[in-house]
């Protein structure tokens, strides 16, 4: 589960990395682009007014792309820093398969804090949420009953194939 989760999360990385060089070459596409439609102006190909409005339209778009980019890049290296911690959790869990016993060492190498909220009343039932905070991952999310429904599937699936 925490595998697959790490999938999905260099999969989201890699698509903000796609992003984020698609932005900064487009900033680069754009001012070419400006540049041929200023000699098309000069050479009368296009009129004034229509040079304008292109011209126009084009420095917005790199303006906005210009904007965004400094927040795609913080984006990009906050999920990067993510990924690695994600990555350096799963290899130490991979090292401690076999634990016979929860220690204080073991709960301080993986676990950064616990939160527990205050309790709430839903139907007359107490209830109260519990966030585990693990270190260099954060809060891994609580797959749904479908998910657990599926990964419960795959494992018995897995049990069959390795006794036939």
């Amino acid at each position: 589960q925490i595998e697959q989760y790490g999938i999905e999360q260099r999969k989201e990385l890699i698509k903000k990395e796609k992003d984020l060089i698609k932005a900064k070459n487009r900033v680069n596409e754009i001012d070419t682009i400006i540049q041929r439609l200023y000699e098309d102006n000069v050479n009368g190909k296009i009129s004034d007014s229509r040079f304008a409005t292109m011209s126009t339209a084009l420095e917005n778009e790199q303006k906005k792309l210009k904007d965004d980019i400094p927040i795609m890049e913080q984006q990009f290296n906050s999920e990067k820093d993510k990924s690695e911690g994600l990555q350096h959790f799963i290899n130490k869990a991979k090292k401690l398969t076999h634990l016979t016993e929860l220690t204080p060492e073991i709960l301080h190498e993986f676990i950064e804090k616990i939160v527990v909220s205050q309790q709430y009343k839903i139907d007359g039932k107490r209830h109260q949420d519990l966030d585990i905070y693990y270190n260099g991952v954060g809060i891994i999310k609580e797959p749904s009953p479908e998910q657990m429904e599926e990964y419960f599937q795959e494992h018995i699936l897995n049990s069959k194939q390795k006794t036939a």
